[in-house]
């Protein structure tokens, strides 16, 4: 961890305004990393209860070639490895990303993880889950390959710290279940991203701030922000349509990913900013475009015209 500290404190030394995960792999890694997304087809445990009012039932929609349940594992990872290899890329991270990647027995996901880490080339894993997904004995594996060098990344499914948004959202687990899952993934030298949305229904922009600080306080590793997107076939869309929830615009996210950045530790890696994989024809709103890299210099923008930065206000 002071090694990652020392890393950051550079990134900010040479200009940065945010603790850009791109610019931390680099300095760390040396070389070209990338993250290899793919799906395994585990679904959701969550589905028999309704789901999560932003999430259709054919669950997170992709449009990342090759990351296809379709199509072998292991096609999945050579044909996105080949392709990336020519782009310059040298190393990489396993991604599993659509659904709940810790949602099978204990045996199967060993001999995934297995497989994943076989190829000489990943250097280590990044699993997308739910915080009440997470047993002892499935992260009592993951550390072993901490243990053996390999750099461990569970992608929590967060959205909000607090309980009556989650209720609202219908996420089916409780804010203990979120603090449990990072205290012992840490405990075992897990790295935790936690994926984190702005503009939840009903939620203030005091409660959005507290979300940056209290995951300050539990040191997670890194955050994904993104805006709430109304997906056709979803229960907010529903709610959408009668006129009692509305996105934001893009002024409105951009400022509130700045103040949010402004909150958060200085320390906690930047992941993402917006999501860019939502396919137009299933998207209802928001209508601006959510591109990544977009909204990134839009952020960078305002973060100037501020005279602000990552972290300015933590602590206050």
């Amino acid at each position: 961890m002071l090694n990652d500290i020392k890393i950051i404190d550079e990134i900010y030394r040479e200009g940065y305004l945010f603790a850009q995960y791109g610019i931390y792999l680099k300095k760390k890694f040396k070389e070209k990393i990338f993250k290899i997304p793919v799906d395994i087809g585990l679904g959701c445990p969550h589905k028999k209860n309704g789901g999560c009012i932003f999430c259709s039932e054919m669950g997170r929609p992709i449009s990342v070639k090759y990351c296809d349940v379709k199509i072998p594992l292991k096609e999945q990872i050579e044909k996105q490895m080949i392709n990336q290899i020519k782009k310059g890329f040298e190393k990489f991270y396993i991604y599993f990303y659509p659904g709940t990647n810790t949602y099978a027995p204990i045996e199967k996901l060993k001999e995934i993880w297995d497989f994943c880490l076989s190829y000489n080339n990943v250097i280590g894993l990044s699993i997308g889950t739910r915080p009440d997904c997470l047993e002892k004995e499935k992260l009592d594996i993951l550390a072993e390959y901490v243990e053996n060098g390999y750099d461990i990344w569970i992608d929590l499914g967060i959205q909000s710290v607090h309980q009556k948004t989650l209720d609202i959202l219908n996420r089916g687990h409780k804010v203990s279940d979120i603090i449990k899952a990072i205290k012992e993934c840490h405990k075992r030298k897990i790295k935790v991203c936690g994926h984190i949305i702005l503009g939840l229904p009903n939620e203030t922009w005091k409660e959005m701030m507290e979300t940056a600080k209290i995951l300050s306080l539990l040191e997670i590793d890194a955050v994904k922000i993104y805006p709430l997107v109304v997906v056709k076939g979803t229960k907010l869309e529903e709610i959408y349509w009668k006129g009692e929830y509305r996105t934001l615009d893009e002024k409105q996210y951009v400022n509130l990913v700045c103040d949010f950045l402004e909150h958060l530790s200085p320390y906690v890696l930047i992941q993402r900013l917006s999501k860019d994989k939502v396919p137009d024809n299933l998207k209802v709103s928001p209508e601006w475009s959510l591109n990544r890299f977009k909204i990134m210099n839009k952020v960078i923008e305002e973060l100037k015209k501020r005279g602000s930065r990552q972290g300015l206000k933590y602590g206050q």
